[in-house]
Parts: structure tokens; sequence; C-alpha cells
């Protein structure tokens, strides 16, 4: 048995959508008893609808850069929280952050947005509108990972950085594009897919890990069979070995080479 392991955002959904051509790949993958996980800075939430949208068969749920696991019936695996204090200290600080359109707060399993300046763009969150008031958001008091999304990149890479001098020692900051994950310390995607393939007793040869951006750069380093998108940027391609056009591409070659 084998293991599939892909990022979301820009690798499974690279065209603003799945792919007919990367659907029927997976399924060909999971008819051959192989596993299939959906490794994502997403929350449960927000990728559970992604999933029954594009009807995907999904084994596992690696959510929240690593720091969550859920299989397919939604139960709850491992979890990892950020401190509590420090939350609110993060979430506080968006505020004085330049270009800073809003941030996402999520409990676990679900997410909530708050709008810190309306007249910017917003690029990652665009639909979603906020459920609760910040106040009572600050009196949550469980936080999995706190998401500031920004209006251009180089201030996401900036404000990677400084997260990362300001409290590297209890976090672990992402720049992803127009946001920045943050989420516990030692958390990565590599930490979540680990607890799945020792749960399934997957042999490090048998896994394949595919992503697109430098918040993937974990699981693509990991293990023997670490992939990109062949879009990706090159400082991104430099931490894997093999590049795919898409899913289906990297499906096709691995079963064609099980089959020789």
């Amino acid at each position: 048995m084998k293991l599939l392991a892909t990022d979301y955002d820009g690798t499974l959904k690279y065209q603003d959508h799945v792919t007919k051509e990367d659907r029927d790949a997976i399924l060909r993958w999971k008819e051959a008893g192989n596993l299939f996980v959906i490794d994502t800075g997403r929350s449960m939430e927000s990728i559970l609808g992604e999933a029954t949208k594009y009807d995907l068969p999904v084994d596992y749920f690696v959510t929240n850069n690593g720091g969550m696991l859920f299989n397919n019936k939604q139960e709850e695996l491992f979890s990892s929280y950020l401190d509590t204090a420090l939350s609110l200290e993060i979430m506080k600080s968006a505020h004085t952050q330049p270009d800073c359109v809003s941030y996402v707060a999520n409990d676990g399993f679900y997410r909530h947005r708050i709008i810190i300046n309306d007249q910017l763009e917003e690029h990652r969150y665009p639909g979603l509108e906020p459920n609760m008031s910040e106040e009572d958001l600050w009196k949550m008091g469980k936080y999995a990972q706190i998401v500031i999304s920004l209006e251009n990149r180089e201030r996401a890479k900036e404000l990677e950085t400084k997260l990362r001098e300001e409290y590297g020692d209890r976090i672990e900051a992402y720049a992803n594009k127009y946001v920045v994950d943050v989420v516990p310390k030692g958390m990565s995607k590599a930490t979540g897919i680990e607890i799945v393939r020792q749960k399934e007793g997957i042999d490090l040869k048998d896994l394949y890990t595919i992503g697109d951006a430098a918040n993937d750069l974990t699981l693509m380093e990991y293990g023997y069979n670490g992939c990109v998108m062949d879009y990706a940027l090159p400082e991104v391609k430099a931490h894997a070995k093999r590049e795919y056009r898409c899913i289906a591409a990297l499906v096709d070659d691995v079963m064609k080479n099980a089959n020789e």
C-alpha cells in the first residue's frame, strides 16, 4: 500500500478548481488500494467543504499546516494549540501591521475572521464573512492557528520574519503568498503526515508528497519521494526531488513504475 499526500491550494486546486483529470487519477490511486491525504494550511471546516464539493475520496485530512489531523469521518486524531496569551498578543498586533487586511483564528475545526482594514484588497478570504465580534473571539481561549492576511506578498514575507524573530521559540510562522500562517512550535505539514504514516504502517519509500509553495517545504523534503508542481518558484523546486505538471501526472508515473 502506498500513500499520496498533497497540498491543496496551488497543488490539487491549481486552476481555481480541482480538475477532472486529477480527480480521476485519485480514484485510480484509491482503487489500487492506496491511501490519499490532503495536507493543507486550511481549517477542517474549510477543506471539508472543498472535499465535499469535488467529491474527493480523502482518507485523512492534515490541517492547520500539520497542527491537526482528522480521518474521513471528521474524527480528531491529533491536535495542537497555541498558548492563549500569546495568541491574543499576536491577534492584537495585527492591528499595527502595515497593509494588514484581516486575520482569521482557527479553533481546531472552525475559523473566525476579523476585518482590520476593509479598504485594502483581500486576496485569501474575500468571501469569508465575520461570524463573531473580535471581543468574543478573544474570549474563545482556544486557538490552533492564526492566519494574518496582507495586501501584498512582500509584507507577508516581512511579517513572517518579524514573527519568527519575536516568537520563534514558541511558534512556527509560514508565509504563503498573501498570508502568514501561525501555528504551535514544531508543527509543520511533515508533522501531520508522519502521524498518518506511522498509524498506517507505510514505508517511507511508499510515501509520495507534493506541494507548490514555501509553506510546503517540509512536506516536499519529507521522505524519499518529495515532489513539486512544475510552475513553483526555483527556490521552492530546490527542495523537491521531482516535479510534475499536476497530480494526475504524479499518480500515473508512480503506478506505471509499480507495474513494471
